[in-house]
């Protein structure tokens, strides 16, 4: 049902996804959802967007670890890329619709801060371990998913990967400068 909660919030948002439509999803009995949710939608919502943050802070992860980090970055919005491309633009992050669509006692909202904030020490590590100052890495790590993020959701809104892809050259660019003023 978590699942479920998150792939469809990424489409509709949380206030657009129904519990109906979340049982339906995922093939759950409809008493389940307030046995294992007892908070009901907030509830589920909440722990849906931290489970969709977890999971992409384990990609990023797996991502920073296995190559380059200018090469991580670019896997991370590639990713985003297809995910769009291959939805017709319908879905976005699940994440940032948890931050935008909950109502404050909800708890979405700060699991997304929370899933926010780790993406962005992954990257801030990343490139303090290439390298940057401190400063500097938490400027750019934070600049990296802001970016992202408003990229996505222009993406969705315009129908095209042009601002993706617009800020993935931008992005590249910054970093690349970055790393090699860090190298000197």
């Amino acid at each position: 049902m978590i699942r479920s909660q998150a792939l469809l919030q990424r489409e509709r948002g949380v206030a657009g996804t129904a519990l109906p439509d979340v049982l339906r999803h995922s093939g759950a009995p409809r008493g389940s959802i307030y046995h294992h949710f007892p908070n009901g939608r907030a509830q589920l919502a909440a722990q849906a967007t931290e489970w969709a943050a977890n999971w992409v802070a384990d990609e990023l992860e797996r991502s920073l670890a296995e190559s380059d980090i200018e090469r991580a970055l670019q896997s991370f919005i590639d990713k985003w890329a297809v995910i769009l491309r291959e939805s017709d633009f319908a879905a976005g992050c699940p994440v940032t619709a948890g931050a935008l669509d909950a109502n404050d006692d909800s708890g979405a909202r700060e699991a997304a801060a929370e899933g926010f904030r780790r993406w962005e020490d992954l990257i801030r590590e990343a490139f303090i371990r290439n390298g940057l100052t401190e400063e500097k890495a938490e400027a750019l790590a934070l600049t990296f998913i802001s970016a992202t993020e408003g990229a996505i959701v222009l993406a969705r809104a315009e129908g095209s990967l042009r601002p993706i892809e617009r800020v993935a050259e931008q992005l590249r660019a910054l970093s690349s400068r970055e790393l090699a003023e860090a190298a000197r």
